[in-house]
């Protein structure tokens, strides 16, 4: 894999190999920074956030896609400034033919505000609420409350959204198994379609730097957790949620075949380039001005790492549709082909016809591999750009 520089980078413009992208928006600003949150944000500003929407709109207009297959708007706190989402929703909304999903803060889920936020046409939300309990909040440095996340959801499953997603977040070194057990089973009584529940990542810039997941605890937890969600009618969809088993759709930022990125921070995946936006705001006002997009670190991929890093965003959710990869990556599919195959005789994948599955020792050595990877990889990259755009 070869990185270019993080800046003056000659990329013009994006490549796609397939008619079948979505598009996802960062919005950086919050009035309250947690203890735990890794992504990049600032303090909000109205009048800098008026700039921010003028700024976004010039970044799109570099780009020739102008179709999209879903929008995730995520942060930051998005649903934090109702003209600022107004403004970019009425922009973007005709370009996207798909669902239309923002993330939103539980202190922003009044009745009236969700209701201002589905005439925008956002249809699917994912509520912020990380916790139903007091002393979790807290630890995390929330500015809500155990009652605020409750009317969050409540009001959420009320206003008629096509799709409620719930972020549930739990830190087994601070807390029992059982703190977030019975946060899950909080959030399973008002039947949201999905439930996200996340092993806290312990980021080195953030309040628990210095220390480390363990894994094998995390394991156990998620056993038992699988095990509720069964009772109640859920099964674990992708790695780290739980989908209602009548449904066959779900809520995910992260899982798609290919994406572009818009805003500070935002990541695009072509299929050969991973690129992500810079962090710096002088530097996106400067990029942008010069009619360049602004990227802060791109790395160019060979068809096989291309292909790679699809199947595992593919296995994340659970399975790999080999006939859809190699259509994309045809010069990657027989070596890949041969690694799958591989894995199914080790027992971490099982075969259906052209689709690969993880077995349940798949999903617990995926579940190890992701926490390696936010840590070699998304961690160190992260905290340069952080440092970079402080500096500019």
């Amino acid at each position: 894999m070869r990185v270019k520089p993080s800046r003056n980078i000659g990329l013009t413009k994006y490549i796609f190999p397939s008619e079948s992208v979505g598009l996802y928006l960062h919005v950086p600003f919050c009035k309250h920074f947690c203890a735990f949150c890794p992504y990049h944000k600032l303090k909000y500003d109205p009048v800098l956030a008026r700039e921010y929407v003028g700024l976004v709109i010039k970044e799109y207009r570099l780009h020739e896609l102008k179709q999209f297959n879903s929008l995730y708007i995520g942060g930051g706190t998005p649903s934090g400034d109702p003209e600022l989402l107004k403004r970019l929703l009425n922009f973007l909304r005709d370009d996207v033919s798909g669902e239309i999903a923002l993330e939103v803060h539980p202190l922003d889920a009044s009745t009236e505000k969700l209701r201002e936020i589905k005439a925008l046409g956002v249809n699917y939300v994912s509520l912020g609420i990380q916790s139903f309990s007091d002393e979790v909040l807290e630890h995390f440095g929330r500015d809500h409350s155990a009652r605020d996340s409750f009317l969050a959801l409540k009001n959420s499953i009320d206003a008629g959204f096509d799709f409620v997603d719930v972020d549930l977040v739990f830190d087994p070194l601070s807390f029992t198994s059982e703190s977030i057990q019975n946060d899950l089973e909080s959030a399973m009584r008002l039947l949201p379609q999905q439930i996200s529940v996340y092993p806290m990542m312990r980021f080195s810039y953030t309040k628990f730097k210095n220390t480390r997941n363990d894994s094998k605890n995390e394991l156990k937890i998620f056993d038992g957790l699988d095990e509720i969600a069964d009772r109640n009618g859920y099964e674990r969809d992708t790695l780290w949620t739980y989908r209602r088993k009548d449904l066959n759709k779900r809520y995910t930022s992260v899982a798609r075949e290919f994406y572009l990125g818009l805003g500070l921070s935002a990541s695009t995946f072509t299929g050969n380039v991973f690129a992500t936006n810079t962090f710096s705001l002088d530097h996106y006002r400067k990029s942008l001005a010069e009619k360049s997009l602004p990227i802060g670190s791109q790395f160019s991929l060979n068809v096989f790492q291309g292909a790679l890093y699809y199947s595992f965003w593919a296995f994340y959710a659970g399975r790999l549709d080999f006939s859809r990869l190699s259509g994309f990556f045809p010069g990657a599919a027989k070596k890949l082909r041969f690694l799958l195959e591989w894995l199914r005789i080790m027992g971490y994948l099982t075969r259906r016809d052209n689709l690969y599955l993880l077995t349940r020792r798949g999903r617990r050595n995926f579940h190890r591999t992701e926490e390696w990877l936010t840590y070699a990889f998304i961690d160190p990259l992260w905290r340069k750009l952080r440092s970079e755009g402080s500096q500019l």
